[in-house]
C-alpha cells in the first residue's frame, strides 16, 4: 500500500493475468472510506479490505467499481458478504458464467500440463463469486466521506461503464482503465465510436487538471507524467480510428 496524498491510498500490482497486474485503492474521509475497485478475486479483496479497515478503523466502508471487467469487480462478492454498498455504472452487469469463462482462460495460460490438469487456476479464484453493484449510477454525482468530497464522472471509452473519481482537496484522480501506465491501452472490445468517446473522456480528465492519477494498471502518475501518458493514449486511439482496428489485432506493420 502507498499513500499518494493526504486522503488517498493506492494498492498497485495486484495479481491478474500475465503480463497484467491491476490496481485498486481507497479514499478516507473523516467518517467514511471509499474503496475503489475490488481486484480480480477474493484474495485481492481481502488484502484491499485489510488495508482500508486498518487505515481508519472507525470509518464506515463503501465500494465503487470504475468499470465492468473482472479484474476490477472480481472481489465484489467478498465485500457484498459484509453487507457493504457497492456503487457502479447503471449498465454494469456481470454473471457467474463470466467467472467460469475467466477460469477456463486462466487455466489455458498455465504452461505446465500437470498443473493445468490439476486445475490450479481454482486456487486463484478460490471463494470468488461475482456480485454486481447495489447502487447504480445513471448520472454524475458526488459523495461526502465526511469533510471530503468525491466527484464521480462518466468517462466511457475503454468500456461503456467507465467511471472516474476526482478528489479536489487532494488533486487526485482514480480513473480505472481510462488511463493506464506502461501498458498498451486495451482497445480490443471497442470500435471507432467508442474510441472517439474515449478521446472525449481524456479531454474531461485534462480539464480537471489532476496532480496525481491512479490508473487502472501500472504506476501512479504525477505531474508531467500525466500529460505524457495522455498524449500516448491519444496517439494509440487516433491510429486505431484511422485504421479501424485495435493495435493488438493488427499485423506487425500496423502496431503502435
Amino acid at each position: 500500500m502507498v499513500r499518494i496524498s493526504q486522503n488517498c491510498y493506492a494498492l498497485t500490482g495486484l495479481s491478474f493475468v500475465p503480463p497484467w497486474s491491476v490496481n485498486a485503492g481507497f479514499i478516507t474521509g473523516e467518517s467514511r472510506t471509499l474503496i475503489v475497485d475490488t481486484g480480480a478475486n477474493t484474495l485481492s479483496a481481502q488484502t484491499i479490505h485489510g488495508y482500508a479497515s486498518a487505515t481508519r478503523p472507525g470509518n464506515a466502508l463503501s465500494v465503487i467499481n470504475t468499470e465492468q471487467h473482472l479484474d476490477h469487480v472480481g472481489g465484489n462478492g467478498y465485500f457484498r458478504a459484509f453487507g457493504l454498498e457497492i456503487y457502479g455504472h447503471s449498465q454494469l452487469k456481470r454473471k457467474e458464467e463470466d467467472l467460469h469463462e475467466a477460469m477456463v482462460e486462466l487455466n489455458a495460460l498455465i504452461p505446465n500440463r500437470v498443473r493445468r490438469d490439476a486445475h490450479e487456476e481454482r486456487v486463484f479464484y478460490g471463494g470468488t463469486h461475482l456480485a454486481n453493484p447495489s447502487i447504480l449510477l445513471a448520472e454524475e454525482t458526488r459523495l461526502d466521506l465526511g469533510s471530503l468530497e468525491v466527484q464521480i464522472f462518466f468517462t466511457p471509452g475503454h468500456t461503456p461503464t467507465n467511471l472516474s473519481l476526482y478528489i479536489p482537496a487532494d488533486g487526485v484522480l482514480f480513473c480505472g482503465d481510462c488511463i493506464i501506465s506502461g501498458y498498451l491501452p486495451n482497445l480490443e472490445s471497442g470500435d471507432p465510436a467508442a474510441w472517439q468517446r474515449w478521446l472525449a473522456s481524456l479531454n474531461t480528465i485534462e480539464r480537471l487538471g489532476p496532480r496525481i492519477v491512479m490508473p487502472g494498471h501500472g504506476n501512479v502518475l504525477r505531474d508531467e507524467e500525466i500529460g505524457a501518458t495522455l498524449q500516448h493514449i491519444r496517439s494509440v486511439l487516433y491510429r486505431a480510428i484511422e485504421t479501424g482496428h485495435a493495435p493488438t489485432l493488427a499485423g506487425q506493420e500496423d502496431e503502435v
